[in-house]
């Protein structure tokens, strides 16, 4: 537990300590963030505001969680270091270098957009189809499929290595989704992350999972890294997140339900991911079917905005509903280890 402790602090305190920094480097060059102009007409004045805050996490999180792996390793030399926490570390940073393109090719061609949806996706499932590879070639893949409450387990065969790159894709676009408030994902994914720490540590702690040490410093770590950027990014932000900070935040918080066999958990866990991606769906077939809207604005958080509430207050009540989501899904999952 004391690593896990060492890689959050490490991760935690770089992040506020550079974030201000990069913040500076923007502001000197005139690096600011695209507001779109089809959302809300309030979010204009926020037009300029520095972006790319997932690169601070991205640096701070990879450090904090190789400082502690290795200081673990070089305590204990016969405790290797896994390949599965590695494996999850390279998912995290190529998604996040994926969101670092499409944040650079905004502010390069001076627009709200960056890369297309369409190469977006394409990355996207390319980096699905090397962290498939990687996994059948370096680590024991496991191909049943758990099902919460009744503990009860499918084995989908090939069926399984479909199932990944839904998952990473779904994960990465919904966390995407509900970045669109002033420290939102920050908060969001730091509750989300914080219970899939707890779970790497209990699959470690009860030898289901050698490898759940690692993924429980890399979780620690990256959560630590976004409450660190928090202070800079809640609202009113004095940068943004950029899907720098959302491709890669989504990536990690995939890999790890993959890894540690709590694919299914997840929708419980992220379940106001699930809420926001579920209001654009909506919104969108209901208006091709019927020319109407379900909501004022989607996804949900934007129809709050437009019906008058404050944006602090759909910050901090939305971290409670993901708050309470985690705390359910972590429970769920804790069930099967109760006598």
């Amino acid at each position: 537990m004391s690593y896990i402790i060492v890689a959050a602090t490490i991760a935690g305190i770089l992040s506020i300590i550079a974030a201000p920094f990069w913040v500076k480097f923007q502001r000197s060059r005139k690096i600011g963030q695209k507001i779109r102009v089809d959302g809300p007409q309030t979010h204009m004045v926020k037009t300029g505001t520095p972006t790319m805050g997932g690169f601070i996490i991205l640096i701070t999180a990879t450090i904090g969680y190789l400082i502690s792996i290795f200081a673990h390793y070089l305590k204990h030399p016969e405790e290797p270091i896994s390949f599965e926490g590695i494996l999850a570390l390279i998912i995290f940073l190529l998604c996040g270098l994926v969101g670092l393109a499409d944040d650079y090719l905004s502010i390069k061609k001076d627009r709200s957009l960056g890369l297309t949806a369409r190469y977006k996706l394409l990355f996207q499932l390319l980096i699905s189809i090397i962290f498939i590879f990687l996994l059948i070639a370096f680590c024991k893949v496991d191909t049943k499929l758990e099902i919460p409450i009744i503990n009860r387990s499918i084995e989908l065969g090939y069926g399984y290595y479909i199932l990944i790159p839904i998952m990473i894709l779904s994960a990465t676009n919904a966390v995407n989704l509900t970045d669109g408030l002033d420290g939102l994902v920050a908060g969001t994914t730091a509750a989300v992350l914080a219970v899939f720490t707890l779970i790497a540590y209990v699959l470690w702690n009860t030898r289901t999972y050698q490898y759940g040490f690692d993924l429980a410093v890399l979780s620690a770590a990256v959560m630590a890294a976004s409450i660190g950027l928090l202070w800079w990014n809640a609202a009113p932000a004095d940068i943004f997140l950029g899907d720098t900070g959302s491709l890669s935040l989504g990536a990690i918080i995939a890999t790890l339900a993959i890894l540690l066999k709590v694919e299914l958990y997840l929708i419980i866990i992220g379940g106001l991911f699930v809420i926001e991606t579920v209001s654009v769906i909506i919104q969108v077939l209901y208006f091709k079917f019927t020319k109407k809207r379900v909501f004022l604005m989607a996804p949900i958080h934007h129809h709050f905005e437009l019906l008058g509430w404050p944006e602090i207050k759909i910050i901090i009540r939305f971290w409670l509903v993901s708050l309470i989501f985690a705390l359910m899904g972590y429970l769920l999952f804790y069930i099967k280890f109760i006598d």
